[in-house]
């Protein structure tokens, strides 16, 4: 086995059926080189769902497929360890369930592997605002998203001072097990710095590859959630404390980023935005203690 794919799912019957396709459809190895993983953090009847989907989807009569059943949900990261911990390959892909390939991968993952020092490999991310990757939380300014935008747009990617987009991402198993798998104390959101981090302490490389593409349908998910940011808000935080950042200089940029994305609301007369920004700022100051 060359490469092991891990799909962590919850509550992703919609999703997986076209997610594994893309899969079949898009291998340029032996299919024999390939298994897929699929880790459920669903619960009953969603589970049961799940599972006879992947058990009876043809690409289960073709590639080594195992539908592992989570105890709980606990995280993203603890059900990518899961999925890890009961892989054989030697690079780990982690894929998103709402990540379809759009073209064949794998022979260029084999490629760029045989770069001993290759840790990590991203690819070019359309969907999701077409952001590949982002600016570390550490070096967070006002103008941030607007900078990310432009460097997105010009394929400008500094390992230094940004990180991958977790969706869809090709890892070296040993590699990533010497710097400790996913950090399972983050829920979701901010593992990619994390894991950036901790490779750049080993002097690992990172690498983003802009000639190849997949689609991310993150593009797709509309509705603002105040439990999911108010989840990303203590990953953030989580993460700031971890490496002993000056946490309170870092959340003032974020706040004055989002100041500019008020005004920018107000200006165009925007009031969904307006009033998903200004819920925005509640939560950052309740989960961070901002009087």
């Amino acid at each position: 086995m060359k490469i092991s794919i891990i799909i962590v799912t919850y509550n992703s019957q919609a999703l997986i059926s076209d997610c594994l396709q893309s899969i079949l459809d898009y291998a340029d190895i032996s299919l024999d080189e390939i298994e897929i993983i699929v880790v459920d953090n669903s619960s009953g009847e969603n589970a049961e769902e799940l599972k006879s989907m992947v058990d009876n989807h043809s690409v289960a009569k073709k590639i080594k497929t195992k539908y592992i059943h989570n105890v709980a949900n606990l995280g993203y990261g603890q059900g990518n360890n899961i999925g890890i911990f009961n892989s054989t390959g030697d690079i780990v892909c982690i894929m998103n369930p709402d990540v379809r390939f759009t073209e064949p991968l794998f022979k260029d993952v084999l490629l760029k592997f045989e770069d001993s020092n290759l840790a990590l490999l991203g690819y070019k991310q359309t969907g999701g605002f077409d952001y590949s990757f982002y600016m570390k939380p550490e070096l967070k300014s006002a103008f941030s998203g607007w900078k990310m935008k432009l460097l997105n747009k010009r394929d400008s990617f500094n390992p230094k001072k940004h990180y991958l987009s977790g969706a869809f991402f090709f890892i070296d198993k040993n590699k990533f097990s010497q710097i400790g798998m996913f950090d399972e104390k983050i829920f979701m959101y901010f593992e990619e710095p994390d894991i950036a981090k901790r490779i750049d302490e080993k002097k690992y490389t990172i690498l983003y590859e802009k000639s190849k593409k997949y689609i991310h349908l993150v593009g797709d998910r509309t509705a603002w959630s105040e439990r999911a940011f108010t989840s990303e808000m203590n990953s953030l935080k989580y993460y700031l404390t971890k490496y002993n950042f000056d946490t309170a200089n870092i959340i003032n940029k974020y706040l004055e980023e989002y100041k500019f994305k008020v005004l920018a609301a107000k200006f165009l007369n925007d009031k969904n935005r307006l009033i998903k920004f200004q819920n925005e700022i509640k939560q950052i100051e309740k989960v961070f203690d901002i009087k």
